[in-house]
């Protein structure tokens, strides 16, 4: 955990969100496979690792435009992808230490939900993992029209659960998740991520059930 001081728990927190890129799962490899397999399909050369960072972050659109450009190879690129099998690029994923068990004891308390850039694979991917069962909720682009840091998707959770702002915290590791909470007024856990302008910061998901008040 960080070594600044920790701010008190949210007196009326009733749920937590979180990201599923970068901060329950560990996918870079994956993500850098995936759109490899794609540029290589389009017969270009694999140089998704340059592009870590947006690939990291965007979603499937903005991650291909990156990569690809628009036009004709973008169309091409899409619709590959909308004929993947995606399973096979699930084995290089990896959770985070201390990230199934700590949803876990935070849904024992609280509704817990998912907000993600990650599209098609986002239900998938977590039920790879049996995590899905521990989840209210799992909003991405496509449920809420919109991808991070456009509001659309916190507002569809905090309207799934009825809550407002102040009642949710969110979990992120990227300037998207920042620019999402800014928006929104949720208060933003920043994993692994110093840089992030955020209510606490955390580099051990186990932490995190301490900072919101668990025992």
């Amino acid at each position: 955990m960080s070594t600044q001081k920790l701010p008190s728990p949210p007196p009326n927190l009733q749920a937590v969100v979180f990201d599923l890129d970068g901060v329950i799962f560990d996918s870079l490899p994956a993500n850098i496979a995936f759109y490899n397999h794609i540029l290589e399909h389009l017969g270009r050369e694999p140089v998704a690792e340059r592009y870590a960072e947006i690939i990291h972050r965007e979603a499937m659109q903005g991650s291909l435009e990156a990569l690809v450009g628009k036009g004709e190879e973008f169309e091409r690129a899409m619709a590959y992808w909308r004929t993947m099998d995606s399973a096979p690029f699930f084995k290089l994923l990896r959770l985070f230490p201390g990230a199934r068990e700590t949803i876990a004891a935070l849904r024992g308390r609280w509704r817990t939900a998912v907000a993600t850039n990650r599209t098609a694979t986002a239900h998938s991917s977590l039920a790879h993992f049996d995590l899905l069962r521990l989840f209210d909720l799992v909003a991405n682009p496509d449920s809420a029209g919109q991808a991070k840091p456009h509001p659309a998707m916190m507002h569809q959770v905090l309207g799934h659960f009825g809550l407002e702002p102040d009642q949710v915290v969110y979990v992120g590791d990227s300037t998207t998740d920042e620019g999402l909470c800014q928006a929104t007024g949720v208060r933003l856990v920043a994993f692994g991520n110093p840089e992030l302008n955020a209510w606490a910061h955390l580099d051990d998901l186990r932490d995190l059930p301490g900072l919101l008040g668990l025992p």
